[in-house]
């Protein structure tokens, strides 16, 4: 998998839905089938952490499809925070600060 590619695609989708007084995700956010489907794999492949009983792939798999015939996922901005937090925390990205 790129995940530069990923990482850059998904920072363009959370930019709307980061919250700049608290410096955190907020909100759902609307990933294609490929976005959720990369997203899973990412946070399965390194166990990223949500919480303390959570991981991010537990968060992501409660996502519910937009409509009947799976087009795309509504997604938690700040479990999809977590996993781009984690890129960047281990030098996985590329990113400026």
């Amino acid at each position: 998998m790129d995940y530069q590619n990923y990482y850059e695609a998904m920072i363009e989708i959370l930019v709307d839905n980061f919250d700049t007084d608290i410096g955190e995700y907020n909100g759902k956010i609307e990933l294609s089938v490929d976005e959720y489907n990369d997203s899973c794999t990412i946070a399965k492949e390194f166990n990223v952490a949500y919480n303390p009983e959570h991981t991010v792939l537990d968060v992501l798999n409660q996502s519910v499809p937009e409509v009947a015939e799976i087009t795309s996922y509504i997604v938690s901005a700040p479990a999809l925070g977590c996993l781009i937090d984690y890129l960047e925390d281990e030098l996985i990205v590329d990113f400026e600060d």
